[in-house]
């Protein structure tokens, strides 16, 4: 007995120094993106600029706000496409080349990803509050530069990885498995580059997408505003006018 106690113990311990290291590494990334008084200050932001797929250009204007709301605008040839979570209803979207406009909910894929990807803060900003949990993976090289990798793992058992530059202390990267509407599993890295202020706080302004390696998405925002105005239906599904005579 007194064996297998000093082996369940021994077995333990790296799992709690992996814990704290990550843990360690959730606070100093923190400070260094802005701290946490002016991480929570910023509730909100609207983010303009671009998004370059294949050969295909489109404008776009994101409105967010803590925890995970969201609205996205996209713009190209001559139409809106308009895509929303108000993080209660279901994520929604119409296109304003149709008329009268479908008021419709996303597919079910569509929205999951959507969904996934609403929320405002990164997942190493209060981690545990959030359901997230946190083990550091050591550390991996890229292009002969050392960076560090911690596991996340959220309240649904996804587990997802975020990869940290140890010079900045901002994440760099995020690698998770993604499945496509026709069930194919796919390895997603996104990239984070391009930091700049936003009321105090460190955020990228360029994002590129790459799909088993392959680069299929690259976003340049660029303007962020801090805590803008907000309508009270910002995010909220709008809701197709009566027809009249009827209630």
């Amino acid at each position: 007995m007194r064996f297998l106690r000093a082996w369940l113990l021994a077995s333990l311990i790296p799992l709690a120094v992996r814990a704290d290291r990550a843990q360690d590494l959730a606070r100093i990334h923190v400070e260094a993106i802005g701290g946490e008084e002016r991480i929570a200050e910023l509730k909100s932001l609207r983010a303009s600029g671009h998004v370059t797929a294949g050969d295909k250009r489109v404008r776009f204007t994101m409105t967010a706000a803590r925890p995970n709301l969201i609205r996205l605008e996209t713009e190209g040839g001559g139409r809106t496409l308009v895509q929303g979570s108000d993080g209660e209803e279901p994520a929604w979207e119409f296109d304003t080349g149709s008329w009268p406009p479908q008021y419709r909910a996303m597919a079910p894929a569509t929205a999951k990803t959507f969904v996934a990807d609403a929320e405002f803060d990164d997942p190493l900003v209060a981690a545990a509050a959030r359901g997230y949990s946190l083990d550091f993976a050591g550390e991996m090289k890229i292009d002969g530069q050392s960076f560090l990798r911690v596991l996340v793992t959220g309240s649904r058992a996804a587990t997802f990885s975020v990869i940290i530059d140890p010079r900045t202390y901002f994440i760099v990267m995020r690698i998770e498995q993604r499945e496509s509407a026709g069930g194919r599993k796919a390895q997603v890295v996104t990239h984070y580059e391009d930091f700049r202020p936003v009321d105090g706080v460190l955020l990228p302004h360029q994002i590129a997408v790459a799909i088993n390696g392959k680069v299929t998405q690259r976003t340049v925002i660029d303007r962020i505003d801090a805590n803008p105005e907000l309508a009270e239906d910002t995010f909220r599904r709008p809701r197709a006018a009566a027809k009249p005579g009827k209630s």
